[in-house]
């Protein structure tokens, strides 16, 4: 049979090969955190439990369990139990195709790491991945939809693959307006997006503390901006380090829909409000989306190949 000829390929679930531990800060409470990140069964999706509480009481990583979206991503459940500062993690889970796993915390939130998703990326690469023989399961879009707030917008319109065109606009000189577009393929996520750090301004860390948020930053987990300056000694990783961060807020947060989405999302200036308001109104309504499993393709000899 010619090469030419493309088979259907099953992508599989999948989950950490073992289990990995490590700490870290948390940015808004300052607290040293213990996580331990666990393989799960096939369908269980992302879980979190804190092992501070008496009860050990499940969080699952779902957008209708979203609580606070005040500079970052924080999650409840039905017995009012949070966890903070997701998206991070839930980013990195999504970057690597980790549909599966149950994190351990000691606390409220998850540690902010080097204010990326990069470490937690290297860790789940140090045990690597098994798949689980269940098949993966997407969110296509089928239809354009648009959701607004202010200036803030996010489209998506139907496409084979993930696709983010993401556009923001600050004042400051130091970031400005940038724009990035990306197709996320199996090492888009962790080249180009991954090791983008979280950023804040300096003239806002005072009120910050003053409601008891960022008591854990520092330039060691932030591009921290004064006036049109990097403060950070070692400047930035990337010319638009502060858009492609924003692109991987908006991955965590697009992940809790429970799958990946495949679709050309386009967000202009958009925060985690209206990242979690988008997968409300999108998912509210079956018109907009279908559930698919895996379409990706082989040829004859790639198909061969994997068999073997």
């Amino acid at each position: 049979m010619p090469d030419s000829i493309m088979m259907p390929k099953v992508n599989f679930q999948k989950t950490l090969n073992k289990e990995i531990s490590f700490d870290g800060t948390g940015l808004h409470s300052g607290l040293n955190v213990n996580i331990k990140i666990l393989p799960a069964k096939v369908n269980e999706g992302i879980r979190f439990i804190r092992t501070d509480l008496e009860e050990k009481e499940v969080i699952c990583a779902y957008y209708k369990n979203v609580s606070e979206t005040k500079l970052g991503t924080t999650l409840i459940n039905s017995k009012g139990i949070k966890v903070k500062t997701v998206e991070h993690l839930m980013a990195a889970f999504m970057g690597v195709g980790i549909d599966n796993a149950t994190v351990i915390l000691s606390a409220c939130e998850v540690p902010i790491m080097d204010g990326s998703s990069e470490e937690f990326v290297s860790l789940f690469k140090s045990v690597g991945l098994k798949e689980q023989f269940v098949t993966k399961k997407y969110i296509r879009a089928i239809k354009s939809f648009k959701v607004k707030d202010g200036n803030s917008a996010i489209i998506i319109k139907p496409a084979s693959n993930f696709i983010i065109d993401y556009k923001i606009d600050f004042r400051d000189t130091a970031i400005g307006i940038q724009r990035y577009k990306t197709t996320f393929k199996s090492k888009t996520f962790e080249k180009e997006i991954g090791s983008a750090r979280t950023f804040g301004m300096l003239n806002d860390v005072e009120t910050l503390h003053r409601n008891g948020l960022a008591l854990g930053g520092s330039i060691d987990n932030a591009i921290v901006i004064d006036n049109g300056k990097i403060l950070n000694p070692e400047g930035l990783r990337y010319k638009n380090e502060f858009v492609r961060h924003k692109i991987l807020d908006l991955c965590g947060d697009m992940y809790l829909a429970g799958m990946n989405i495949k679709g050309h999302i386009r967000a202009i200036c958009s925060g985690h409000k209206l990242n979690n308001k988008f997968l409300w109104e999108f998912l509210s309504n079956t018109e907009n989306y279908e559930i698919i499993e895996s379409s990706s393709l082989y040829t004859e000899k790639e198909a061969t190949l994997a068999i073997a």
